[in-house]
This record gives structure tokens, sequence and C-alpha cells, in this order.
């Protein structure tokens, strides 16, 4: 008689709970409620009550589900195709990476509300030259969280260097090979479209450096060492820090003095998507000034489109720029090879400090 072992058991248990977690979306039970959309987002991009309030006008029930990092947005929807989900928020160059493998309608603009009030500093990048498959929904700055108590109220000079170069204490910073490689190409070379071989052994050598002084690679957690003070500085995306800086006022937030990157969140729709209708009405609710608004309030990041500009002055300084000081932004591009990228990671982060 067959006995399933202990060990077998939780094996069956992990598999089963795995397929679940990826598939789960594509089950009949979705696609037999006409009137529900279900979104792959970010655990802190969507306000609830937005959504709420979104379900109670239109009828339309909008289930959420997340993910924490662009690499497991990627992972789920090449596994499954896309089947299943209605609406995604994927990050740049998350966007190129999906686009290019089929996976993205082609975003139909006679059926926004808004896109003529979109900010054009926002559209036509890299990643996808005339937006054909994304919207910019959320952007941000990568920035310094510094704690001022650290440095006695006197913040060092605002520059790569601080995270770069060794400075008698650690720090944290991105957990995004992506990103990570084009900021320390960037340092070392300014701004970039590709990388030569020798410019990648650049960057490695100078991230194991940099491995020694770091505490953490946290994307979405520096705001937890500033705030419990494990670490007087961190690399983080600036709606992380500007949160922080609320409930901590000994949290400053700096703009390296080199210039910096641009981070966009995007909304995008899946090829497998059955629900464009529904889909095309909660991007335009979400698009609304009052939606866009309580976005902003709820979390930080900067506001896609010029009619909801009630933001802080420091916020307002950013969006509406001169032109030469906004050139010291740049965007997100991919700058070699995803296996290339992924080997390098490993060797910086297995690097012995």
């Amino acid at each position: 008689m067959f006995k399933i072992t202990l060990r077998t058991a939780i094996i069956l248990f992990w598999v089963f709970l795995i397929c679940g977690v990826i598939y789960f979306p594509r089950l009949e039970l979705f696609h037999k409620r006409p009137h529900s959309l279900n979104v792959f987002t970010w655990g802190d991009t969507l306000d609830l009550r937005v959504i709420a309030k979104f379900e109670e006008e239109s009828g339309i029930k909008v289930q959420l589900t997340y993910y924490s990092s662009n690499e497991e947005l990627l992972a789920k929807i090449k596994a499954t195709r896309g089947e299943g989900y209605d609406l995604i928020v994927p990050s740049d160059y998350t966007v190129q990476l999906l686009a290019q493998d089929g996976l993205l309608k082609v975003i139909d603009r006679q059926k926004l509300e808004f896109f003529l009030q979109l900010n054009p500093r926002l559209l036509n990048h890299s990643f996808d030259p005339y937006n054909r498959y994304s919207l910019p929904f959320a952007w941000e700055l990568f920035g310094l969280g510094i704690n001022q108590d650290y440095f006695s109220g006197k913040p060092p000079d605002s520059s790569w260097d601080l995270i770069f170069r060794p400075q008698g204490f650690e720090i944290a910073t991105l957990n995004d090979p992506i990103q990570t490689v084009m900021i320390a190409a960037y340092y070392l070379y300014g701004p970039l479209d590709t990388l030569t071989e020798a410019q990648l052994l650049g960057v490695k050598n100078l991230l194991i450096q940099q491995n020694k002084w770091v505490e953490a690679y946290a994307d979405f957690r520096g705001d937890y060492f500033l705030a419990t003070k494990n670490c007087p500085l961190v690399l983080a995306p600036s709606s992380y820090i500007w949160r922080t800086m609320k409930k901590f006022p000994f949290i400053g937030f700096a703009i390296p003095k080199e210039g910096t990157f641009i981070s966009i969140d995007n909304l995008a729709i899946p090829a497998a998507s059955r629900k464009e209708e529904l889909v095309y009405e909660l991007i335009n609710y979400l698009y609304k000034p009052a939606s866009i608004q309580a976005h902003y309030e709820a979390f930080g990041f900067f506001p896609p489109t010029l009619d909801a500009l009630n933001v802080d002055p420091a916020a307002q300084s950013i969006i509406l720029a001169p032109a030469e000081e906004f050139e010291q932004f740049h965007f997100t591009k991919i700058l070699t090879s995803q296996k290339k990228l992924r080997d390098l990671w490993i060797e910086v982060k297995s690097a012995p400090n």
C-alpha cells in the first residue's frame, strides 16, 4: 500500500502552494465574473479608498493581488502569459521586457480621457518610445535619506560619493540589479546607453567594493533602516523617504549634486485580458484629479498629470523644474543583458565583507 512520508507531504504542499500562487488568477471563477477586474500591483501604489469608491460608483469589483519586485511580476506574467490579469503596474524597464515578449496590449488612446494632461516629460522614453504599451502613473526620484541626528544636524555634501566611497558608516541601498548597475555606471562614466565589457567590469568592481559597507540591500525598506537609526544614510525611492520624514523629523532627503534617476511605475494591460472596456473605465477613474491627489497624499509619489498639482513646494519644484535642471534627472535604461546582470549581481552579493 502506497504511503506518503512526511517529507513527501511537505514537498507536495509547497508544490501545490507555489502553483496556486502563480496560476490562481487563471481559474474560471474569475472569468465567470464579467463585472470584475484582476489587478496585479505593488503593495503601495493603488489607494484602497480610491478603489472602493470606484467599485461603489461603477459596480465593477476590483480584485487586487500584490508583488514585491519587478522580477516577481515578470516571472508570473511570463508563466501565465498574463492569463487572469486585466491590469498591471510594471516599472519602466519591465514594460520593455514584457512588450518584447508580446505580453502587453497596445494602448487605445481614443479610450483615454486624460492623455493630453499627462506630463510630457514622462512620455516617449527608451523603455516604451511612443507609449504604445504603457501609461505613466507613479513616478519618483532615487535619492539619499539622511539621519540628520547622526551628522549633528549638518548633512554631508550631497554626492554619490556617500554610497560609493567608504565613509566610516554602513548604508542601505537598492536591491534591483538593473537600477543598481545603472546608477553605478552613471557614477563612473556618466550617462550611457550601453556598457562595454571593460565598463561592466568597472561597475562590478565598484559594487563589490561597496558591499563592504552595505548593511542591507533593501529596495523598499530603506525607510525602516532610517527610522530605526540602523543606517545613517540610505539610497531609496523618494516617496519612501518623504513618507518617513513626516513621522521622524530627524530624517532629511537629498538629491545627489551629480544628478539622479527617475523611476516610473506604469499602467499596462496584459495581452490576455478580455475585459478592455472595464479596464479603460478603471484607468480613466485612476487619472481623475481627485484620484491622483489621493494617491499623492497616501504614498508620496509625484502626480503623472499636470491638472493635479496640489503638492508641497518641494515636490512642485521637482515636477516643474526648469529644463536645464530637469536634465539632471535621467530615465531608467537596461545597459546590458539580463544574464550579465544576474551574474554580476550574484558576484556582488556573495563577495566577502
